[in-house]
């Protein structure tokens, strides 16, 4: 079911928060730290996230909207997932550049994490704790039929999914510990 994928999505990317949490933490106590699982991170978001999470949540709120009355925000969510991808392209950009080795303050690097960290949490908050039970409480089971009939991609999960794809092995290693 549509609505189960993305509950599952949710605690997957907040898996991930949890890493970044604790590369932000390395960086504030000057400790090493391994780029290349931040842009591993950062890649997967922009893959998979963009490209298969945010389209199946669209599907739902714009289905919502079209036959519930918005009482809740849903309509914002759009312009929300828009400002993500924006906010997850700039911090890609500044990952690249310090992987090419350009010379950036770690304290600014540590802000830019803390606000893609700071912001990816709030949406998925939002989403758990308000939008996703109104569309659960109002949604019939008829219309999520209906949802999943409509959504015509394969969900294969390149990190979460049955084979994690090499690309991602580093990451799927990194996110169980030590």
């Amino acid at each position: 079911m549509l609505v189960t994928s993305i509950h599952r999505d949710h605690r997957n990317i907040s898996r991930l928060l949890k890493l970044l949490s604790k590369k932000l933490t390395a960086i504030q106590q000057e400790r090493p730290v391994n780029y290349s699982l931040i842009k591993d991170t950062v890649s997967y978001l922009q893959e998979y996230a963009e490209k298969y999470h945010h389209p199946k949540e669209d599907l739902i709120y714009h289905y919502y909207l079209q036959h519930y009355p918005d009482s809740e925000g849903v309509a914002r969510l759009d312009d929300e997932h828009e400002a993500l991808a924006g906010l997850t392209a700039e911090f890609a950009d500044t990952v690249d550049m310090i992987l090419m080795d350009a010379v950036i303050p770690l304290d600014l690097f540590a802000n830019k994490l803390n606000r893609f960290v700071g912001c990816q949490k709030e949406h998925l908050d939002l989403e758990e704790k308000t939008i996703l039970p109104v569309l659960e409480q109002t949604l019939t089971t008829e219309d999520w039929e209906y949802l999943q009939t409509q959504w015509e991609e394969e969900d294969i999960d390149p990190l979460f999914g049955e084979q994690v794809a090499d690309r991602f092995k580093e990451l799927s290693a990194a996110l169980k510990g030590p």
